[in-house]
């Protein structure tokens, strides 16, 4: 009878110890499902910004984040990779931690730059004359008219007095707009869509993507009182 309440006590301590081991274990369970499991298992990573963001401001890589969310809550259209953004405009005021969708921007990324190129401000004093039209990533050509006293000469013949013949359209420079500013520094971007009918503000800055040789031909240009005007293809 002793040997009996022995083993009944001890099958009841072993029970005891398992019950109170499986409560621990199940306490732990919940503390990391709640902290880390749901969002391993059954969150996936989104696009957000983490910082607020002002109409017409570039996005760097550094004004992202990414967070873990429920695919549930996702917003339509969701942005889920930073390099779909990085290098757009905003079209409107996007507050902190914010989802992202492509409609939020506004124009065409800004490539990186190649090694022999660089990013130039035409001088205003050296435009005559240009399309508002104008944005970002568009093909432009300079067009070198001679100043002679204060008023506008467009050249015919390379002669003596320095005119220059422009033959054909590879005679002119040719660049990219790598931005477009506005008297405040803002970038000067399309407020509908991609119609080019509604601009942000007036061009006051226009800046290019250039090499070496076509800088130092306009600016050769200007120092001998040319001046320029700008024209585009509106291939859209």
């Amino acid at each position: 009878m002793k040997y009996f309440k022995t083993r009944r006590k001890k099958g009841s301590l072993i029970f005891a110890i398992l019950g109170i081991v499986l409560m621990i274990a199940s306490i732990i369970t919940i503390c990391w499902w709640e902290t880390t499991g749901r969002a391993q298992f059954l969150y996936s990573e989104v696009l957000v910004l983490n910082q607020s963001v002002k109409a017409n401001t570039a996005i760097t890589e550094d004004m992202l984040g990414i967070i873990k969310i429920s695919p549930g809550t996702f917003i339509e259209g969701a942005v889920v990779d930073k390099e779909k953004v990085i290098g757009k405009t905003t079209a409107q005021y996007i507050p902190k931690y914010s989802q992202l969708n492509l409609t939020y921007f506004l124009g065409e990324k800004v490539e990186a730059v190649k090694e022999d190129l660089y990013i130039f401000t035409i001088p205003a004093d050296w435009i005559i004359t240009f399309p508002n039209s104008l944005r970002r990533g568009d093909m432009v050509y300079f067009y070198p008219v001679k100043i002679v006293d204060e008023k506008v000469e467009e050249n015919k013949s390379l002669n003596s007095s320095g005119s220059i013949k422009v033959t054909k359209e590879s005679d002119l420079v040719k660049s990219e707009i790598a931005y477009l500013k506005d008297s405040g520094n803002r970038e000067v971007v399309d407020t509908v869509g991609e119609d080019r009918f509604d601009a942000s503000a007036n061009i006051a800055s226009i800046e290019i993507i250039t090499n070496w040789k076509d800088f130092s031909y306009l600016q050769g240009l200007a120092e001998v009182n040319y001046k320029f005007i700008i024209l585009y293809k509106d291939l859209k």
